[in-house]
């Protein structure tokens, strides 16, 4: 019975964080999973593979927490999202 609980702590806790490192990947479009893993792992190299000009600034401005990025973009509604994230 202490080695049936044992497991169930140790998926319990192991669990919740395969599926958080797995979300990223189940992401069909290229250009959102990219930012995705770029804001997971704070690694700019993800922005840099990212198409589009507004989604690009968005992850660079993030993960670089710099307020010049959020000024290249041209949406309204992204560039608002930019600017209160890197407050």
């Amino acid at each position: 019975m202490k080695t049936f609980t044992k497991i169930c702590i140790c998926l319990s806790v192991l669990l919740p964080m395969w599926a958080s490192a797995q979300s990223c990947n189940d992401i069909k479009d290229k250009d959102k999973a990219n930012y995705c893993r770029a804001i997971d792992t704070n690694d700019k190299s993800h922005c840099q593979k990212i198409g589009g000009n507004d989604l690009l600034n968005l992850c660079m401005g993030k993960v670089e927490n710099d307020m010049k990025y959020c000024r290249r973009i041209t949406t309204d509604k992204i560039k608002k999202r930019c600017e209160n994230s890197v407050r």
